[in-house]
């Protein structure tokens, strides 16, 4: 990695502040997550996508469906100390929609408006631990899953402005696809990413970073509910994804999030004849943002 060999102005510095704490080493940037106490914040969370199925029962091959949801989280991080964080997410509401070509929008069955909270704990970096129930868990990650916020990890090591490093990126991700019953697809995607701090604009009371990142999904096989022959198919599911994101130390969070993903997904079932098939390429754009 690079090193810039002249330091930040102390003006610069001085301005750096929020959940992201920024502390300048040899002239780099350690980015770490460090929350004000009981802090909340409020997202809205819009996804639009399309579906293009092949081999699926009750469906011409190449039907593409489009996909619309709208959603609201809230986040609050409180400090447990050893650097490590309690950090609850509550899915608020999710609303979703979708429709086969030119036809008629139809109401999705992932939907909800009954609040869920998950926990988890997380340290500097926000690398989450697995989750923490205090309800149904199959309705929690329902609504997690539904909502389909990616969770981006911040680099451990210092970075320069213009510096790369190796990080993940966390996408819960939810399908419906159509037919006699609805098939319902749901995963927690890993992605190995690519991040990239792309520019800084101090500013007395909210200082923007701009990152990037870009990186692919490791494969994974799930059950689902898609049925082929009359029979309950296993879904093996893999992909890319790119992001751009902005943190403000005003917020104190980030502020903006825009993740295109595309996921491959191959049902396979075995029946008396052979192996039945069939194939789902999704494309969905999810945005994140900070609602008052």
């Amino acid at each position: 990695m690079h090193r810039n060999p002249h330091p930040r102005p102390a003006w610069l510095i001085s301005v750096l502040f929020g959940w992201l704490g920024l502390v300048v080493t040899q002239g780099s940037l350690t980015l770490a997550f460090d929350p004000d106490a009981g802090r909340s914040v409020r997202l809205s969370v819009e996804s639009q996508g399309e579906m293009i199925l092949v081999g699926i029962p009750g469906t011409p091959d190449s039907t593409v469906i489009e996909t619309l949801s709208l959603g609201g989280i809230t986040q609050r991080a409180v400090r447990i100390g050893g650097g490590r964080f309690s950090f609850d997410v509550t899915y608020d509401s999710l609303r979703t929609r979708y429709r086969s070509g030119p036809g008629p929008w139809i109401d999705g069955q992932l939907a909800f408006t009954t609040p869920v909270t998950i926990g988890f704990t997380t340290d500097r970096q926000m690398m989450l631990s697995a989750p923490i129930y205090s309800g149904d868990s199959a309705t929690a990650e329902r609504a997690r899953h539904g909502t389909g916020a990616p969770h981006f990890v911040l680099p451990s090591d210092p970075v320069d402005v213009g510096g790369q490093w190796r990080s993940e990126v966390f996408l819960p991700f939810a399908a419906e696809i159509p037919g006699t019953p609805v098939g319902i697809v749901t995963a927690t995607l890993t992605g190995a990413a690519i991040g990239l701090l792309d520019s800084i604009v101090p500013r007395a009371a909210d200082t923007l970073l701009y990152l990037t990142a870009r990186g692919q999904f490791l494969p994974m096989t799930v059950n689902s509910t898609v049925t082929l022959g009359g029979l309950p198919a296993t879904a093996e599911l893999w992909g890319q994804f790119t992001g751009r994101l902005i943190w403000s130390t005003g917020w104190n969070a980030f502020v903006s999030l825009v993740f295109t993903s595309r996921v491959n997904q191959r049902f396979e079932v075995a029946v008396e004849s052979g192996m039945n098939d069939g194939r789902v390429t999704s494309t969905v754009t999810t945005r994140v943002r900070v609602r008052p």
